[in-house]
């Protein structure tokens, strides 16, 4: 595995959580995120909606949808999943993920088909940061 240029370079905020009923791994969420950032110079804005599964040995699986809105007017459909060892010392969370954009925008038509790979962190106060590396 090879990773390339950095695509992602992002803060967010958790908007929102929602308990749902919970399943036989664990605890069951559905988390609502704003996020900004820039990809290749171009800023942007992302929202997402995601479940996520607080599993019984205390690691946290989540998967989701995106729509990613650039300054310039293009929009992404994003899939993505991640998951988590749990919570580190400080109370926060590293995500590891896999996401999948998808653009009918020309400018960014090469990311279609493209896995992007990176960390996101969660912080207990609900703030983001996220890193996503095209992979090759």
């Amino acid at each position: 595995m090879a990773l390339g240029e950095l695509l992602l370079d992002e803060i967010g905020t958790i908007t929102g959580v929602k308990v749902l009923p919970a399943t036989a791994e664990g605890a069951n969420y559905e988390v609502c995120l704003s996020a900004s950032g820039e990809m290749r110079g171009t800023k942007y804005s992302t929202n997402w909606t995601y479940a996520q599964i607080v599993r019984t040995d205390g690691s946290i699986y989540g998967a989701g949808d995106g729509v990613m809105t650039t300054e310039c007017g293009e929009v992404f459909y994003i899939k993505g999943s991640g998951s988590a060892p749990g919570p580190d010392k400080s109370g926060n969370i590293p995500f590891r993920y896999i996401n999948h954009l998808h653009t009918t925008s020309e400018k960014f038509s090469d990311l279609n088909g493209v896995a992007i790979v990176g960390e996101y962190d969660v912080s207990e106060d609900g703030s983001t940061v996220a890193k996503g590396w095209h992979w090759k």
